[in-house]
């Protein structure tokens, strides 16, 4: 089975395990087969002298694994078998499950008082799934997993004890203000979303893209024609610390802008391999022309991200804006190896304009800084977290006013702590306390760069 890369890279071109390299040079050739014939020798010879039996399933997992491992590529790894099943959803976006956003605070963070901090929190089931269907709601508490309490787990260990096969049951114990019930959940075949849009500042519409999957395109789309339903005059599209992932979705979601025959990108393996291909645009634009697009991007855009991004603004269809994007401008072949998966980079990407960005990144056009906490800052902001200031302010002033937040920020400031930082840690306070179907989607007001967005849509310049 062919895979695209998930997470913090691009694919992509996908190719089945080759049985031997059509482009190496024969004495390279000879030269493996002389490596591999001592590497053979010295592997008969530890399992003829060694004192135990040697566990040789894990042998071969090891050897895969140094293997691709001597590469020193911080990109290429081998999957063993225990892990494969993993590692095939998160680079597919499928999985069987039941179907729904959570959180849940590590085991160090309980306060016996307080549930939120020790039990599963439903951040918002998604559409149509087994979760909605049986009547989960955003905020609700899962305190045990098939009659197992859920405290000593983290959010990555939570997640996958929900996971299973399609038509397995699981059970889960609800606790929902103040009094506890089961529901018998059947796990199905989940596509997880990774677009979400609305429509802010009265006609503008809002796209986040949080990673690509094979899925985006189809998923944008569909986003896309519900916003033009509602008469908007401009786009943004919200691409920061989008680490990458399938490089077939960003192509996708490329050609739902872009005129037939733009170029979208062209990625270059190693010189001899013939294995170069370029990407254009198919067909007419699916979105509107006459429609202006602004991206918003920053040091955490990354691969399929970037070339998405670098497609948009090279053909002159988006305004990027923001921060420098990360630099990773290479690409990897996934393939299944034994029982597991190898991931190995291939090639580089270049941009419209044949620009490697690979440990660059791409400018924007409109440079708006990121707020962050600076070195100097981050003991008082440590301490911060560790008194729960913000929380305690949150409970202490419950109306999630502007007003609020800027109070916060300027008593919280004499820390040695930017007011643009706390302001933003308490704005997000209070959105985490409100039901998942009442939060804004974007909120410009303590967020530069979304503000300076939505001028640009505004005013064009």
């Amino acid at each position: 089975m062919l895979l695209p890369l998930w997470g913090g890279g691009s694919i992509e071109q996908l190719i089945a395990a080759p049985t031997s390299s059509p482009f190496s040079s024969e004495r390279s050739v000879d030269s493996i087969g002389s490596d591999i014939a001592s590497l053979e020798r010295l592997y008969r010879y530890v399992d003829s002298i060694y004192i135990d039996e040697i566990d040789r399933s894990k042998m071969f997992n090891d050897l895969a694994s140094a293997l691709v491992a001597s590469l020193d590529d911080p990109y290429s790894f081998y999957v063993p078998p225990t892990k494969a099943k993993e590692y095939q959803e998160e680079t597919s976006g499928v999985y069987g499950g039941i179907g729904t956003y959570l959180s849940k605070p590590s085991p160090e963070s309980k306060d016996p008082s307080d549930p939120a901090t020790y039990m599963i929190t439903i951040v918002s089931p998604f559409p149509g799934s087994p979760a909605q269907r049986a009547g989960l709601l955003a905020g609700d508490l899962i305190s045990h997993i098939d009659g197992e309490e859920v405290d000593a787990l983290n959010s990555y260990e939570s997640s996958n004890k929900l996971k299973g096969e399609p038509n397995t049951s699981v059970t889960v114990t609800v606790y929902r203000n103040g009094t506890s019930f089961d529901l018998t959940l059947v796990r199905e075949r989940i596509t997880a979303p990774t677009v979400d849009s609305g429509v802010i500042e009265g006609n503008i519409g809002y796209i986040a893209l949080s990673e690509f999957s094979p899925q985006t395109g189809t998923q944008l789309l569909e986003h896309i024609r519900k916003l033009l339903d509602q008469k908007i005059v401009g786009l943004i599209i919200d691409e920061r610390n989008n680490s990458g992932g399938a490089v077939d979705g960003a192509l996708q979601s490329a050609n739902i802008f872009l005129e037939d025959g733009a170029k979208i990108v062209t990625i270059q393996a190693r010189k001899g391999t013939k294995r170069d291909q370029r990407y254009l645009a198919t067909g007419k634009a699916l979105f509107p022309v006459d429609l202006p697009v602004a991206i918003l991007v920053n040091g955490g855009s990354a691969s399929s991200a970037e070339i998405f991004a670098a497609a948009m603004q090279q053909n002159g269809r988006a305004t990027l804006i923001g921060s420098k994007t990360f630099g990773k401008g290479i690409v990897q072949d996934v393939f299944r190896f034994g029982e597991g998966f190898a991931q190995v980079t291939t090639a580089h990407y270049y941009t419209p304009e044949g620009e490697n960005i690979h440990e660059k990144g791409i400018e924007p056009d409109i440079f708006v800084e990121d707020i962050k906490i600076a070195d100097e800052e981050i003991g008082s902001y440590e301490q911060l977290m560790k008194d729960k200031v913000v929380a305690s302010y949150v409970k202490e002033n419950p109306e999630p006013s502007e007003a609020n937040i800027r109070r916060f920020g300027q008593i919280y400031s004499q820390r040695g702590i930017n007011a643009d930082v706390l302001n933003l840690l308490v704005r997000n306070e209070y959105l985490s306390k409100m039901e998942y179907d009442k939060r804004p989607i974007a909120d410009a007001t303590f967020d530069a760069q979304l503000k300076r967005a939505v001028e640009f849509i505004r005013t064009g310049k």
